[in-house]
């Protein structure tokens, strides 16, 4: 579980990104079809992250297994994992939108 100022720190970052999209392209999505698309968007763009962070996975162990100590590869993962961090930060926000455009739909508050 991660820590809770870290979490907290998360929240804010989906809350800015969110103030964001907001900013740029409305509170509401024009059709649950589009809130869909754009949250699939950034769901492939996670899973391209979750590759690219395995990848360097299997780097590491192949360094491990011939005894090769090099961070290179290790720093090269951490920031698939940033990359990725963004990406979830990016989905959470979508999905907020997403929630407030069907929200609206339905005449909830």
């Amino acid at each position: 579980m991660i820590n809770g100022d870290a979490l907290v720190s998360i929240n804010q970052a989906v809350c800015y990104e969110l103030q964001a999209i907001t900013k740029k392209y409305g509170v509401h999505y024009a059709s649950p079809h589009e809130g869909y698309a754009v949250l699939k968007e950034e769901v492939e763009e996670a899973e391209e992250c979750i590759q690219l962070l395995n990848d360097k996975l299997s780097a590491i162990w192949q360094n491990v297994k011939m005894n090769w100590n090099d961070s290179t590869v290790i720093y090269q993962a951490s920031q698939a994992a940033i990359a990725l961090a963004e990406e979830a930060v990016q989905c959470a926000a979508v999905c907020e939108r997403y929630i407030a455009t069907v929200d609206d739909m339905l005449g909830k508050k």
